[in-house]
């Protein structure tokens, strides 16, 4: 029976294929890919304007090297939140405090739980220009890390 307004809802066919037609590619296949959820691959359109943005914003170790925590510390072989002090103090990762240039350790980087990838997908449309820029400013830190030991051995 009719509502009694005369307003008959329009049906709506293709509305289940409207992401896959926006981003050209569904979000089950992202969410694959992923390892995530395909809600979380909605909130990210929500939140971001973009399922190839996993944050809002890039993490302070992301901002300098353009690597994560988990990242920087594999390359060092120390802890994440070893890295994360280096940091803190020095603003610089591959300065340590002992100006030693390299720790040893024996953490176990399978069995660490983190976020193992950069805050933006290879698919987004800035990925490829931000790392091009975090590249050469990882490459200037490193450079800075021996000007930086150098001060500290004239001193003693």
């Amino acid at each position: 029976m009719p509502s009694k307004t005369g307003y008959i809802q329009k049906q709506k066919p293709n509305k289940g294929r409207t992401f896959e037609k926006k981003w050209g590619e569904p979000a089950r296949a992202i969410a694959i890919r992923e390892n995530v959820a395909v809600a979380t691959i909605h909130m990210r359109v929500y939140n971001y304007g973009s399922p190839y943005q996993r944050t809002s914003k890039p993490s302070i170790s992301e901002q300098l090297c353009g690597k994560t925590l988990y990242q920087l510390g594999e390359e060092l072989n120390l802890h994440p939140i070893t890295v994360q002090q280096r940091i803190r103090a020095h603003n610089n990762p591959y300065i340590s405090m002992r100006g030693i240039e390299k720790d040893f350790s024996t953490h176990q980087f399978s069995k660490k739980k983190g976020r193992k990838n950069i805050w933006l997908m290879p698919e987004h449309p800035c990925h490829a220009e931000w790392v091009e820029m975090k590249a050469k400013k990882d490459a200037e830190l490193k450079q800075a890390k021996g000007v930086k030991h150098a001060e500290q051995n004239n001193i003693s």
